[in-house]
């Protein structure tokens, strides 16, 4: 059987496990559509499976290593919890990692037909985990500044968000697949295909970061996982979206209600170069939960009804600013002096010195 074939086969049969159909209740953009955001309508499953065949494009390599290529390329996603990305950091409290390296522990609590499906084409478990953890020849596939992953990310993102709000994209999956070889760990992407890409990568994600009710939703999901962090058992990051969101909208009802209503409305968002004195806080996750509780304290407001988001935002291969967002169910001109007061000392990001940075 040709090597693209046995490729096509793996994939198919990687394609109907459990693992990888749990991604069509998963969805491509971390706030799901239903939710109220014009975010791409696109399943991880759909990614995960596009992914897998963009795999056979690359050129090079052994049969193994085609077939590991295509095995990672097909499950680099399965280990995503609910609302990938926004559960990373409860992720990585409850379970020491964030979804990345999660493959391992979503075969241990899955069945073992998945294990069986890689032993049927001659691989295991440890050396898939090593491509996607970035431990492998093939690493840079999957994990590249473009690769496999990302190429279908961003086409597929600006493909599928409604009304065509990002337009068309500017190059074609395919181009970067074929760009890619198995036989070198350093890749040699055409550099006009790149500018392409990367034109397209900060298009998509500057549209996430700017549009304010997805940040909303990203914020208050985030808040919201804060809240229950106790509550979260290890079988919760192997749920659905709308399973994980109804464990939520039932221990925090009046939360989920406000979210469902968009009562959420953000207060401040900003942009720094650097943060300095209190703010500095706000870069350690367990810090920002204290002064998110601090917040309450201070102002009488219940523990649903604000959240904050501070991150870097990706726009190219390295961030070169934070951005803070603060949320409120309800205008607090008390909690938004203490969140302005918390951030009066940092240095304030100036949109001209990107080049420079």
């Amino acid at each position: 059987m040709k090597t693209s074939n046995l490729q096509t086969h793996l994939l198919d049969d990687l394609s109907k496990t459990f693992l990888v159909q749990r991604l069509k209740h998963i969805t491509l953009s971390a706030v799901p559509r239903w939710l109220g955001p014009r975010v791409a309508t696109a399943t991880r499953y759909q990614h995960s499976v596009a992914v897998g065949s963009l795999s056979l494009l690359a050129s090079g390599g052994n049969l193994h290593d085609k077939l590991l290529l295509t095995a990672a390329a097909a499950l680099h996603d399965a280990g995503d919890g609910p609302f990938p990305h926004i559960s990373d950091q409860a992720m990585k409290e409850k379970l020491g990692f964030t979804h990345e390296g999660a493959l391992r522990f979503a075969f241990e609590h899955g069945s073992d037909e998945h294990l069986k499906v890689l032993e049927r084409y001659g691989l295991s478990l440890d050396e898939v985990c090593a491509v996607l953890e970035g431990r492998h020849k093939l690493s840079p596939l999957l994990n590249g500044f473009p690769d496999l992953d990302n190429a279908d990310n961003v086409h597929r993102f600006i493909a599928t968000v409604p009304g065509n709000a990002l337009g068309k994209p500017s190059y074609a999956t395919s181009e970067v697949a074929a760009s890619l070889s198995l036989d070198s760990e350093k890749q040699n992407v055409p550099i006009s295909l790149v500018e392409r890409w990367a034109a397209d990568f900060e298009r998509v994600y500057s549209f996430v970061w700017n549009d304010a009710p997805n940040m909303v939703c990203w914020t208050m999901l985030g808040r919201a996982l804060r809240i229950l962090k106790k509550e979260l058992t290890l079988d919760f990051f192997r749920l659905k979206n709308r399973e994980a969101y109804e464990f939520m909208r039932q221990k925090l009802p009046r939360w989920a209600n406000g979210l469902s209503r968009g009562n959420y409305k953000i207060i401040i968002d900003r942009k720094f170069a650097e943060f300095m004195g209190d703010a500095l806080r706000l870069t350690q996750p367990q810090s920002l939960v204290q002064v998110e509780e601090e917040l309450c304290s201070e102002t009488g407001l219940e523990e649903w009804m604000l959240g904050l988001t501070v991150d870097q935002p990706l726009l190219r291969e390295k961030p070169d600013h934070w951005r803070v967002y603060f949320v409120l169910y309800e205008d607090s001109k008390a909690a938004t002096t203490l969140v302005n007061d918390v951030l009066s000392s940092s240095e304030p990001f100036m949109e001209g010195s990107r080049q420079n940075r």
